[in-house]
């Protein structure tokens, strides 16, 4: 099973609970405050600032997209961690790690707390 294939299933509202335009909503929303989350904690971790240009070094087995879809997923569905690293065929504690960096990033999110309470199938 490919990635690819992984987020055209995921992305339909009965997985992650929220339509695929309120899901492109979030990413936009939540991408630039992940990216300096990531960033901050490399700072961090590096005791300074970046020595290499933004992008360099080794890449995410998950996109930010793919972390966030898995989130929800889990979150509604209670899908576990393993199931969803078998549908993105990485490793399971990519898939923890990847939950365990967005969960808190929706917290603050009112229009997806309001976009639960009107899911389909929910009620």
């Amino acid at each position: 099973m490919t990635k690819k294939w992984a987020r055209a299933a995921l992305t339909h509202p009965a997985f992650c609970g929220v339509s695929r335009a309120h899901l492109g909503d979030l990413i936009e929303e939540l991408a630039d405050p992940w990216l300096a989350r990531c960033e901050s904690e490399l700072r961090e971790r590096r005791g300074a600032e970046r020595r290499r240009e933004a992008g360099a070094g080794p890449k995410h087995d998950l996109v930010f997209t793919d972390r966030l879809l898995v989130t929800l997923v889990h979150l509604r569905t209670g899908l576990p961690h393993a199931a969803l690293a078998e549908l993105y065929g990485i490793a399971r504690s990519t898939i923890s790690r990847a939950i365990g960096e967005i969960r808190p990033l929706l917290v603050p999110v009112p229009s997806l707390q309001s976009a639960e309470a009107r899911a389909p199938g929910r009620g």
